[in-house]
């Protein structure tokens, strides 16, 4: 069943294009992405490797900011399709709050793996996709295809999760491998690192959100 977007997904999805709509405006795009995007070396050899860069925001809201950037009006068109396609489903579920710290863990997650595979790159990191990926996991987590079977002693839906994140780390580097060829950079450590959020969560923040219903 599709379920109609909730106030959560609405307003990022709205943050998302008025920012991306902002950044056309000239001489701004270059400006805008240099101050919010996640920068790994920032973390790890400082701002110094920015050199005279004007304005940059502090290193610690960059996994923030970069994830309501993008490279263009396709790139946010893309991300922002994938989360109505499945943010929608994710909000009735889990509830509001539970929905946005899910999203929000993802941003965490997705930027702490991208700084921790890439720890020197200078090249700038933006988009919303590391923190869809958290959804991705909670959608596949909770809308299986077949029920997931126990393992023994271990529950069938860690056994799911375990065969999830296989399927996503296969995936992705192979989106890895062929970007460059097809002149993309996608950053597959943020699309993993969210990914991982969201098997992890998924099902504790389902369970706190009936505690405290």
């Amino acid at each position: 069943m599709r379920a109609t977007a909730g106030p959560v997904t609405k307003f990022i999805a709205g943050v998302n294009i008025a920012l991306a709509l902002i950044v056309l405006i000239p001489g701004l795009y270059s400006a805008v992405t240099i101050a919010g995007a996640l920068i790994p070396a920032r973390f790890t050899l400082g701002d110094a490797i920015l050199g005279d860069a004007g304005f940059i925001l502090p290193v610690w809201l960059t996994p923030i900011s970069s994830a309501f950037l993008h490279g263009g009006i396709l790139h946010v068109s893309l991300n922002m399709l994938m989360l109505l396609m499945v943010g929608a489903n994710i909000e009735r579920v889990l509830g509001s709050k539970a929905y946005a710290l899910l999203y929000a863990a993802g941003i965490a997650a997705a930027a702490a793996a991208e700084v921790a595979a890439n720890p020197q790159s200078p090249l700038p990191v933006v988009g919303a996709s590391g923190a869809i990926s958290a959804l991705f996991a909670a959608h596949m987590m909770l809308f299986p295809r077949n029920r997931p079977r126990n393992w023994g002693a271990i529950p069938g839906k860690w056994i799911h999760a375990g065969q999830l994140l296989v399927g996503w780390v296969a995936f992705n580097l192979m989106l890895g491998f062929a970007g460059p060829g097809i002149g993309l950079n996608i950053a597959i450590w943020a699309h993993i690192g969210g990914f991982l959020a969201g098997l992890i969560l998924t099902w504790p923040l389902l369970n706190w959100r009936y505690r405290n219903a």
